[in-house]
């Protein structure tokens, strides 16, 4: 029989409780989950009804936060340009009733496109000089916006079960914590490993991962959204294989491919859109083959009146 007041029972009982607290958390991530979204068909770019306002806030303090970091880029012509291409592909995915917010934030050594709650989207600058041409550009965008309308980046929700664990581990490792440290560390508060469990899995909103289905899915829609609105969907497979070969990289384009390596995720779309359903798009009244990629010095050129056109052609005719 252990003598629970003798000095090696006491270290026996605080391993005990460490042995009972490292199970709790094993048994909490591990069975801890959130609901499931029904999946979106494939072919099919899906109606978006739009965030809910408690979603609109949050997503507006995400980009507070981030504004103490990161300046608006000052360039109008790039800031119009990203603009452009944006508003074509809301358009395409008919979504364009709506209210979004797009922001073009200084960071040239930064390549990473961020779609967050409440029709948020952050662009860092870095990212325009990355990619070669409008339709790269349409690509990444239209990415982004992918995961938004097929509510990949809502809130995540936790089912019934995981809420009333939740509650039960937090109680079981408060008090593990407190006898084996002799009340020497106390865990105050609620939702704390609701937080932790979000953290370590990746599900942060500015730093969420998806999975493979979730990526393909998002794939999917991305190029039919890039078709409709006349852009190449082969511009986006093109910029990941550009990144792959990228010797000088260093892992740049790391934040922006997530989980991810470049050479992979040009797989997956390639994967993706050679499928007999997104080869069909005739129903969209659209050819991927039609859009001929424009040259990298076409990328911020501006646009000429039709004057200027007729002069143009004068010139180049003498």
């Amino acid at each position: 029989m252990i003598d629970w007041k003798s000095a090696g029972s006491e270290k026996y009982r605080a391993r005990l409780c460490l042995a009972a607290l490292m199970a709790t958390i094993f048994l909490f991530f591990s069975n801890a989950c959130t609901v499931k979204r029904e999946p979106i068909q494939p072919g099919v770019i899906p109606r978006f009804a739009g965030p809910d306002p408690n979603a609109e806030e949050y997503g507006k303090y995400l980009y507070n936060k981030l504004r103490k970091d990161y300046e608006l880029e000052s360039d109008i012509q790039k800031t119009d340009k990203l603009n452009e291409v944006f508003d074509k592909l809301t358009k395409a995915a008919e979504v364009d009733h709506l209210s979004w917010n797009l922001y073009l934030l200084e960071g040239p050594e930064i390549i990473d496109v961020r779609a967050v709650h409440g029709n948020y989207i952050f662009v860092w600058s870095g990212t325009l000089d990355a990619v070669a041409n409008d339709n790269e550009l349409a690509g990444l965008l239209a990415y982004e916006l992918s995961h938004t309308i097929t509510h990949h980046t809502d809130p995540v929700e936790f089912t019934l079960a995981s809420e009333a664990f939740f509650g039960v581990a937090e109680i079981a490792t408060t008090m593990g914590l407190m006898i084996a440290s002799q009340g020497m560390v106390v865990i105050s508060g609620q939702g704390w490993m609701r937080w932790a469990y979000v953290e370590a899995s990746d599900l942060d909103p500015l730093d969420r991962e998806y999975s493979e289905e979730t990526e393909q899915e998002a794939a999917g829609v991305a190029f039919l959204i890039v078709s409709r609105a006349r852009y190449s969907p082969q511009s986006l497979v093109d910029f990941w294989k550009r990144a792959a070969r990228d010797e000088s990289s260093d892992g740049k384009f790391d934040r922006l491919s997530r989980s991810l390596s470049p050479a992979e995720r040009a797989a997956m779309l390639e994967n993706v859109f050679s499928s007999p359903v997104l080869q069909n798009l005739e129903d969209f009244g659209v050819q991927a083959s039609m859009v001929k990629p424009q040259s990298p010095a076409a990328l911020f050129r501006p646009s000429l009146s039709k004057d200027d056109q007729t002069d143009a052609k004068k010139a180049s005719n003498q």
